[in-house]
């Protein structure tokens, strides 16, 4: 593999890796068009979608060296692009040579996400903690963190199966609704929309709809369209679920 198409990897699995953990589509293009101009050539391009990656490298005595590729999940994880920003910095200033910019891209990409563990119960601290925002009584505080943890397992089950964009926020909001509901006998004095709301925020496309915003302030009116309307399709099968199982309930 020449050094151009080492250099053009390098690029993408940085724009890769960094999309793919929650990384603004700016901050993803901006990545890669610096590591493209290393080589002092005009004209390099680099394009960051919420879907796909494109970067164009011209070349002297060849045409020019084009590269597309796809994304197709994309989860939170600031350290992975907290370490490929560290790394793209030391490589566009000279401290790291291509071959060891790849080396540290590489670990980098397989480092494990978070600990099972720490990822169920950050979603039953996030639960119980926005319950008790919601209504000053411990019992939702604790029936929310009951049905976060739970949520969490959930969640983490998802994860594994192949399913349509939407289906995993819906089968989650019905989730919720029907522990909510089978579980409030158990915790009396409970309110039931405090748990559900309390619940449901792990699952709130917030970050998605404010990295949108954040895309269209920019000039990346697709990318910030595209996240727009993935944050509506989210918050939407979430209100379907819920909406689907309180009418059978209620």
């Amino acid at each position: 593999m020449d050094q151009d198409t080492k250099l053009i990897n390098l690029a993408l699995d940085a724009g890769e890796i960094m999309i793919k953990n929650g990384a603004e589509t700016f901050r993803v293009q901006d990545t890669m068009q610096r590591i493209l101009n290393t080589t002092g050539r005009d004209k390099t391009e680099a394009l960051a979608l919420s879907t796909v990656l494109l970067v164009t490298l011209p070349r002297t005595e060849k045409s020019p060296l084009s590269m597309m590729r796809s994304i197709h999940s994309r989860s939170i994880n600031f350290q992975k692009v907290c370490d490929v920003n560290d790394m793209s910095r030391a490589f566009v200033s000279g401290k790291i040579t291509l071959e060891e910019a790849i080396n540290r891209l590489d670990n980098i990409s397989k480092n494990k996400k978070y600990h099972p563990l720490t990822y169920i119960l950050g979603y039953g601290a996030i639960a119980g903690g926005c319950g008790l925002l919601l209504t000053p009584c411990l019992t939702d505080g604790i029936l929310s963190t009951l049905i976060g943890t739970l949520l969490g397992i959930l969640s983490l089950w998802l994860d594994t199966k192949k399913m349509p964009y939407f289906l995993p926020p819906f089968l989650s909001g019905a989730f919720v609704a029907f522990c909510a509901c089978g579980m409030q006998p158990f915790f009396p004095g409970s309110h039931m929309d405090a748990s559900i709301v309390g619940s449901l925020m792990p699952l709130l496309p917030g970050m998605t709809f404010s990295k949108a915003m954040r895309d269209l302030l920019e000039g990346n009116i697709i990318s910030g369209y595209t996240k727009a309307v993935e944050a509506i399709v989210i918050a939407g099968a979430l209100a379907g679920g819920i909406g689907l199982t309180l009418s059978y309930f209620l």
